[in-house]
């Protein structure tokens, strides 16, 4: 499903990022691009730093210094709304719907923050208010549509199977309209029809205009989705390439297997001239 991007335009800029917790060093001078229009993966074994890489992109955790650039603005040490606003916006590990709200209202929700109308205007419903709510319910409809949730509009956020909850996640950041879309796990918990139908998503966001840096444990659908593949092990890049040199890669291999695949495949070898 993947294609090459669109352009190597630079979009986001990590370089050396480093993050420690009391004496644990997180992520250790990590340095990685994502270009405009792809989509690339970090992963790596748990552990690896993937998430604390997420969080303070995202600004869930301050970070000091100029390490993190998006179209060559520095976030460091901006706040997760403001970061949003630039066009940054991610999901997370655990499900984080409104669950006592309907599909169509969690995307609503989504949709306000580029909302024009004034809080005077909402309490004396102008016309103008009632234009735009129309506005917004139309647009949540094409997102909904997209994730092919629209069957689900009215029913309760938190009453959905846990595989369309993801979805419905995804839709609500899509209506935050990013530019870059930042995916924590997207698929953990579904099975593999749900999988594949959300690769066929994936492109769909994609076609859209939005670049997509993913973090997931599925190395089927990371290596049926990505354009460039980050490895990260023990707080630092081992590895960065397409996805089938990173499939041969053997560091990769080895934080995976551990140290015992390549005693694995020695065997094998052995046994074959045997």
């Amino acid at each position: 499903m993947s294609a090459a991007p669109r352009s190597r335009e630079v979009v986001l800029d990590i370089d050396r990022l480093t993050i420690g917790f009391g004496g644990l060093v997180a992520l250790a001078n990590v340095s990685f691009d994502v270009y405009e229009g792809e989509i690339a993966s970090l992963i790596g074994p748990n552990g690896a730093g993937k998430t604390t890489a997420f969080n303070a992109i995202t600004g869930f955790l301050s970070v000091s210094g100029d390490s993190i650039r998006y179209r060559g603005k520095r976030l460091n040490g901006l706040r997760p709304n403001q970061i949003a606003d630039l066009g940054v916006v991610r999901t997370f590990q655990k499900t984080s719907v409104f669950a006592a709200n309907t599909v169509t209202d969690n995307i609503m929700i989504g949709l306000h923050r580029h909302a024009g109308a004034r809080l005077w205007e909402i309490l004396l419903a102008r016309p103008r208010v009632r234009d735009e709510e129309s506005r917004l319910r139309a647009q949540a409809g094409e997102i909904l549509e997209m994730m092919g949730l629209s069957a689900h509009a009215e029913e309760l956020g938190g009453a959905l199977p846990y595989g369309e909850q993801r979805l419905l996640e995804v839709a609500v950041a899509l209506a935050a309209k990013p530019t870059l879309l930042l995916l924590d796990e997207p698929v953990s918990g579904m099975n593999p029809s749900e999988t594949a139908r959300f690769m066929a998503m994936l492109g769909r966001i994609r076609a859209g205009g939005i670049t997509i840096l993913l973090v997931e444990h599925d190395m089927r659908m990371v290596m049926g989705v990505s354009d460039r593949v980050i490895v990260l092990n023990q707080g630092a890049i081992i590895a960065e390439g397409a996805p089938e040199e990173i499939q041969r890669n053997p560091e990769v291999i080895r934080a995976y297997l551990g140290h015992g695949a390549d005693k694995r495949r020695a065997s094998k070898r052995e046994a074959g001239r045997a």
